[in-house]
C-alpha cells in the first residue's frame, strides 16, 4: 500500500469519527481518551505495583538476611556448627528461596542451606568483595530475576562474620503477570463503559462546555478572576472544578511571583546600602524601612542578644508600633519570652518560621498584640558575628501561611549579607586599632620592651636596643632571619597554632612564652604581637613587643606559697580552700551533683602542746594533714584553717542528698578511724635528738552539704563547724551533719535496718500474688510478690528495704522465709480444684543461689512443707548468674532434679551470653516490662521482644511477658507469638485469700456464660 493510499484512508477515518454529529464526536472522543487514559493508568499502576513488589522483595530479603545475622550472632562466636545449621532450617522453606549461608570473616561456609556447601571457602569474586567490605547490609545483586543480599553477624560491636541470602523473583513476577491481565480486563470494561456513558450524556455536557469555553475565552485575554459557575460530579464538573484550581493556582503563583520580586528589589537595595552605609544602626534600620515598604510587612525589626539573656530593640521600619513598643523578648528557654521566633532563633541559631501565630503556644505572651495589629505569621533570620550569633531580624505578615520555603531562602541570603555587613563593621575597627597600635609602637620603639618588626613572612626586618639587651643578639645577627631563631623549644606545636590562629583572626595576641637566648639560657618573658594590615586587608608587618618576667614569676610563686598555702603543713589555706569552694559550688550547680564540706578539730590538742611542747605538736598537725590527704581522692581537698583547724571538701558526690550523705559520712568515718590510730612524735631540742614519743589522738567532725549555690562558702564554713561543735558536745570523736534532716535520715536508715531485722519475729511481712494467665486469659501461675506492713511506718516498698536487705545480707533469712511461704501456699493451692494446677513463681538472690547448702535448703523445704517441686518455678535475673557462672550452673542442675523448675526474671536487660544460656535448664524467659511497656511505639523493644521469643521457641522454652498493662499490648504480643503474660491488665498483687477469691469470681462469671450459651443453643 503506497502513501497516498494511507492518507486516503486515514482521512476517511477521521471523516466518520469527526464529522458527524457532536453526540458521535463525544462518544468517540471520549472513548478515545479514556482507552489511552486507561491505558496510561493500567501501564502507571503495573509500574508502582511492579516497584512496589521489587521494593518488597528488597525489604524481605535485607530483614530475612539480617535476622539471619542477628540469629546466628551467639552461634558464629561460639563456632557452633550446630546451632548454625538449626538456625537455617528455618529459612529452608521460604518461598523463592534460592540459597541461604553465614560465611566467616575467613570466607568459610560455616552453614548453608546446600548441605554440600558447608566447610568450603568461598572464592568467587563477588564474595571476596564482600569478605573485605565495611560491616553493614550488601546488597551484592538486585534484578529481575534474583536478589543476593548480605548482612554482617555482630557480636556486640565486633564483626565475626556474613549471613547471605539468595531471592528469586519467580513469585514477583508471576503477581506481575497477574496484574497485566487483569489491567487489561479492566481496560476493556471502562472503555466500554465510558462510551456508553458519553453516548447517554453528549447533550447535557454540550451545553455546559460552551460555558466552559467563554470563562477560557475570558482567560485568554489576561482576566485570571473569571471563574466557572458549573456545579455535579460528573466530568464536566470535575473539569470545571479543575479549570477553577487551575486559575487558583496561576493566581497564587502570580501573588507568589511578585512577593519574591519585591522581596529580590529589597535585597538588591539593601545591597546598596551595605556597600556605602558606614553608620551600624542607619544601616539597620534604613534596612528594616526598605524590607517593610518592598514586602509590605506589618513590621520589621532588628534585636541584639544582650549579656543579661534579653534581647535589645536596635533597629525598625515602624518603631511606633505598639507590638515593638511593649514587646519583651530573652533567649532563656526556660522563659515564656524565650520561645517565639526572636528568641529562638537567636538561642538555636538557624532561622524560625511561625506561619499560623496567633494559634502557636509558644507565642502567647505576644498574641494580644499581634492580634490587634492583624499579624498572623512571623519569621526570624539569626545575625552572625564573628562566627557567633549576636541577634535576629524577624518579620510579620498580615496573612497565614505567607512565608513559603522560596520567601525563606531568599530572606536567608540577605541576613548573610547583613551579617557579612556586621563583620566588615568590626574588621574596620580592628584595621583602625592596629594602625593607632602602629604608631605607638614606632613612638615607643626604643622604650625598656624590647621590639622587633617583621615582615609579612616573620622575617625580622628591624630590632631596638632592648631586643639586644634581652636576648644577647645583636641587630646585625638577627636582621633577615625568621623570628623562630628565638624559640625555646619549651613549648608544644599546639601553642604556635592557637597562637597564630588568634594573630590571623584578631590581628593581635599577648601572651607569656618562653623564649631562648643567645647565649643558650630559656627564659619566660611578656609578648604582644600585633599584626600591620595594608588598606585591602592583607598583613604586611609583625610588630613583637617583649619583657623578660623571670623576676616576676619567681615572686609570683613565692607570694602564691604564701598566700594559699600553710607554712608549716603545706596544705591550702582558708584563702585556696574558698577559691576551690567556689569553683566546687560552680562545678556541682552545672552537674547537679552534691559535694560536702567537714570541719575538723582535733580532740585535747593544747594538752599535748601544753605537755610534749610545740614541736611534737607541730609534727601532730603534719602527720594528721598527710592522713587526711591519704582519705579522700585527688579531686578533694584538705586544708588547714589554723591551730588544730582542718577542712576537707568533697566533690562530686551523688545527685540524691540522703546517697551523697552516706558517702561522706562515710569518708569521714574513714578520717576518724584513721585520726584514732597512734603517732610517732620526735623533737629535736638543742640539737640533741629525743627518744620517739607513742601519743594518741582523735578529732571531732562535722559535715554539711551543699548543692549549686544555695548556700554561700562562708556559711557553709559555718555550718560544718557548728556541726563540729555538735560533735564535740556528743562526746569527742564524733561525726556529726549539720541539717537535722540528713541526719535523722541517716538515723531512719539505720532505723529502717533495725526493724527490718525484727520484721519475720513481728510477722510483718507477707506475699502478695500476682496472676499469670494464657492467651484465653485463663491462670496458669501466679508470682511471690513481698509486701512490709510496719506497725509505725505502714506499708513500705519493697524498693525501699530490698536493696537494704541486700546490703546487710537480711536477704538470706527473708529469701528462705519467702521459699517456705511459697511452698505452703502450694499446698493450700493443691487442696482447692481452682488453683491445684497453678505454678507459683518466688525469687531467688544472688545471696541465696551463692550460699553452698542452697540446693539442700530447697530440697529441706519441699520436703517440711509437701509441696509439688513440679508447681514451684523460681525466678533469677540474668546478673545472677553472671556472678559464678559454672557454680551457678550445676546448682541450678542440680535443683531440677529435684523437679523444680526455673525461670529468667528481667531478661533482655543483663547481659546474656548464648553459649551458657543454653547449657541452663530454663523453663522460662521472662520479658523485662521495660520493653512490654514501648512496644507499641519502639521499634527497638518490638524487635528485641520477637528475638527473645524466637529465642524461646528455638531453645523450646516457653516465654512470658510481664508488665502487660493493656489490651494493644496483648494484642501485640500474642501476634509476635507469646502464649503467657503477667500484668495490671490482668489482676494487681493481692493477698492470698483475695486472689482464691479473684479466681472463684474468674471461673463463676465463665460458667455463667457457658450457661447461656448452652441456653441460647
Amino acid at each position: 500500500m503506497d502513501i497516498k493510499t494511507t492518507a486516503r484512508n486515514r482521512g476517511k477515518m477521521q471523516r466518520v469519527l469527526f464529522s458527524g454529529s457532536i453526540r458521535h464526536q463525544l462518544a468517540w472522543s471520549f472513548g478515545g481518551v479514556a482507552l489511552v487514559m486507561m491505558i496510561g493508568l493500567a501501564g502507571l499502576l503495573f509500574e508502582l505495583q511492579r516497584n512496589f513488589l521489587y521494593s518488597a522483595a528488597m525489604q524481605q530479603s535485607k530483614s530475612l538476611t539480617t535476622s539471619l545475622a542477628n540469629s546466628s550472632s551467639s552461634w558464629v562466636l561460639a563456632n557452633d556448627i550446630a546451632g548454625l545449621k538449626e538456625v537455617l532450617q528455618g529459612f529452608v522453606d521460604l518461598p523463592d528461596l534460592e540459597r541461604a549461608y553465614i560465611l566467616s570473616l575467613s570466607g568459610e561456609v560455616l552453614s548453608s542451606s546446600r548441605p554440600d556447601e558447608a566447610g568450603l571457602f568461598v572464592t568467587d569474586a563477588q564474595n571476596q568483595k564482600l569478605l573485605s567490605a565495611p560491616p553493614q547490609t550488601q546488597v551484592l545483586l538486585a534484578n529481575t530475576r534474583q536478589i543476593d543480599v548480605a548482612a554482617p553477624v555482630m557480636a556486640g560491636l565486633r564483626h565475626v562474620g556474613w549471613a547471605r541470602i539468595e531471592m528469586t523473583m519467580n513469585g514477583v513476577n508471576a503477581n506481575l503477570r497477574s496484574v497485566v491481565t487483569m489491567g487489561v480486563n479492566f481496560i476493556v470494561f471502562a472503555a466500554l463503559t465510558v462510551l456508553t456513558a458519553a453516548i447517554l450524556l453528549a447533550r447535557r455536557l454540550t451545553r455546559r462546555l460552551h460555558h466552559l469555553m467563554r470563562v477560557a475565552a475570558e482567560v485568554e485575554k489576561g482576566s485570571l478572576n473569571v471563574r466557572a459557575h458549573i456545579s455535579g460530579n460528573d466530568e464536566v464538573g470535575i473539569l470545571a472544578h479543575g479549570f477553577n484550581q487551575m486559575l487558583d493556582a496561576l493566581c497564587n503563583s502570580e501573588r507568589q511571583r511578585e512577593r519574591i520580586n519585591h522581596l529580590y528589589a529589597a535585597w538588591t537595595q539593601s545591597a546598596d546600602i551595605i556597600v556605602r552605609e558606614s553608620d551600624e544602626v542607619k544601616l539597620l534600620n534604613e534596612v528594616c524601612r526598605i524590607i517593610a515598604d518592598h514586602v509590605a510587612f506589618k513590621l520589621v525589626w532588628v534585636g541584639m542578644l544582650e549579656p543579661d539573656g534579653w534581647v535589645r530593640t536596635v533597629a525598625a521600619s515602624h518603631p511606633d508600633s505598639p507590638l515593638l513598643l511593649n514587646i519583651k523578648v530573652s533567649v532563656d528557654e526556660i522563659l515564656p519570652e524565650g520561645r517565639g521566633p526572636m528568641g529562638t532563633a537567636i538561642r538555636e541559631g538557624i532561622p524560625k518560621i511561625f506561619n499560623n501565630f496567633l494559634n502557636e503556644p509558644s507565642t502567647k505572651p505576644w498574641q494580644p498584640l499581634a492580634a490587634a495589629e492583624n499579624i498572623n505569621a512571623s519569621a526570624a533570620f539569626p545575625l552572625m558575628r564573628g562566627g557567633h550569633c549576636i541577634g535576629a531580624i524577624a518579620v510579620y505578615s498580615a496573612e497565614q501561611d505567607y512565608f513559603t520555603p522560596d520567601l525563606i531562602d531568599l530572606m536567608r541570603g540577605l541576613t548573610e549579607d547583613l551579617s557579612y555587613a556586621l563583620d566588615n563593621f568590626d574588621r574596620e575597627k580592628l584595621r583602625l586599632k592596629a594602625e593607632h597600635e602602629l604608631r605607638i609602637a614606632a613612638a615607643a620603639f626604643e622604650s625598656q620592651e624590647g621590639i622587633l618588626v617583621t615582615d609579612a613572612d616573620n622575617n625580622i626586618l628591624r630590632v631596638n636596643k632592648s631586643f639586644t639587651q634581652l636576648t644577647g643578639y645583636s641587630a646585625d645577627e638577627v636582621i633577615g632571619k625568621s623570628a623562630g631563631i628565638l624559640k625555646s623549644g619549651r613549648q608544644v606545636p599546639e601553642f604556635y597554632a592557637s597562637m597564630w590562629e588568634s594573630i590571623n583572626r584578631d590581628k593581635y595576641w599577648q601572651g607569656e612564652i618562653w623564649n631562648k637566648r643567645k647565649n643558650g639560657n630559656i627564659y619566660p618573658e611578656w609578648l604582644c604581637i600585633t599584626a600591620i594590615t595594608n588598606p585591602e586587608g592583607a598583613v604586611t608587618n609583625y610588630v613583637g613587643t617583649f619583657t623578660d618576667i623571670s623576676q616576676r614569676k619567681a615572686d609570683e610563686e613565692r607570694i602564691k606559697d604564701l598566700a594559699y598555702y600553710d607554712s608549716l603543713t603545706k596544705l591550702p589555706n582558708r584563702t585556696l580552700l574558698f577559691d576551690r569552694l567556689n569553683l566546687a559550688l560552680n562545678a556541682s550547680n552545672r552537674n547537679k551533683t552534691h559535694g560536702a564540706l567537714m570541719f575538723l578539730d582535733l580532740d585535747n590538742f593544747k594538752t599535748l602542746n601544753d605537755t610534749l611542747g610545740h614541736d611534737r605538736g607541730d609534727q601532730l598537725l603534719i602527720e594528721v594533714g598527710r592522713r587526711l590527704q591519704s582519705c579522700v581522692r585527688e579531686v578533694d581537698t584538705v586544708a588547714r584553717l589554723g591551730g588544730d583547724e582542718f577542712v576537707v571538701m568533697l566533690e562530686c558526690l551523688d545527685e540524691q542528698e540522703i546517697e551523697a550523705a552516706v558517702q561522706a559520712h562515710t569518708v569521714a568515718e574513714k578520717i576518724r578511724s584513721n585520726l584514732a590510730e597512734f603517732y610517732l612524735l620526735k623533737s629535736n631540742i638543742d640539737n640533741k635528738l629525743q627518744p620517739f614519743v607513742e601519743h594518741y589522738s582523735t578529732g571531732s567532725i562535722g559535715f554539711v552539704l551543699f548543692l549549686g549555690h544555695e548556700t554561700s562558702s562562708e556559711e557553709l564554713l559555718k555550718r560544718a563547724d557548728l556541726a563540729m561543735y555538735q560533735a564535740k558536745q556528743a562526746g569527742r570523736n564524733v561525726i556529726r551533719a549539720f541539717i537535722p534532716e540528713m541526719q535523722e535520715a541517716l538515723n531512719l536508715r539505720a532505723s529502717l535496718e533495725t526493724d527490718l531485722r525484727n520484721a519475720l519475729d513481728r510477722n510483718e511481712l507477707s506475699l502478695h500474688y500476682q496472676v499469670q494467665v494464657d492467651t484465653s486469659g485463663r491462670p496458669v501461675g501466679a508470682e511471690a510478690l513481698i509486701r512490709w506492713n510496719q506497725a509505725e511506718r505502714g506499708m513500705i516498698s519493697p524498693a525501699e528495704f530490698i536493696p537494704l536487705a541486700e546490703e546487710t545480707g537480711l536477704i538470706l533469712s527473708i529469701g528462705y522465709w519467702i521459699l517456705k511461704q511459697g511452698c505452703e501456699t502450694l499446698v493450700d493451692w493443691a487442696k482447692h480444684p481452682e488453683t491445684r494446677e497453678l505454678k507459683l513463681a518466688v525469687n531467688i538472690s544472688s545471696r541465696q543461689l551463692s550460699q553452698a547448702d542452697f540446693v539442700e535448703r530447697v530440697g529441706a523445704m519441699l520436703a517440711e512443707t509437701g509441696a509439688n517441686p513440679a508447681l514451684l518455678k523460681l525466678e533469677i535475673t540474668e546478673s545472677v548468674i553472671l556472678d559464678n557462672v559454672d557454680d551457678t550452673i550445676a546448682k541450678m542442675h542440680a535443683v531440677r532434679d529435684l523437679g523444680v523448675n526455673f525461670s529468667m526474671d528481667d531478661f533482655g536487660t543483663g547481659y546474656s551470653s548464648l553459649s551458657y544460656l543454653q547449657k541452663l535448664p530454663l523453663e522460662q524467659l521472662k520479658i523485662d516490662q521495660s520493653f512490654v511497656r514501648n512496644m507499641a511505639f519502639n521499634n527497638h523493644d518490638s524487635a528485641i521482644i520477637r528475638t527473645i521469643l524466637a529465642l524461646g521457641k528455638n531453645l523450646d522454652i516457653n516465654v512470658i511477658a510481664e508488665g502487660v498493662e493493656t489490651t494493644i499490648q496483648r494484642e501485640l504480643l500474642t501476634r509476635y507469638g507469646c502464649q503467657k503474660f503477667q500484668g495490671y491488665l490482668f489482676g494487681r498483687p493481692v493477698p492470698a485469700d483475695a486472689f482464691k477469691q479473684s479466681l472463684l469470681v474468674g471461673q463463676e462469671k465463665k460458667t455463667s456464660m457457658h450457661n447461656a450459651l448452652d441456653g441460647v443453643q
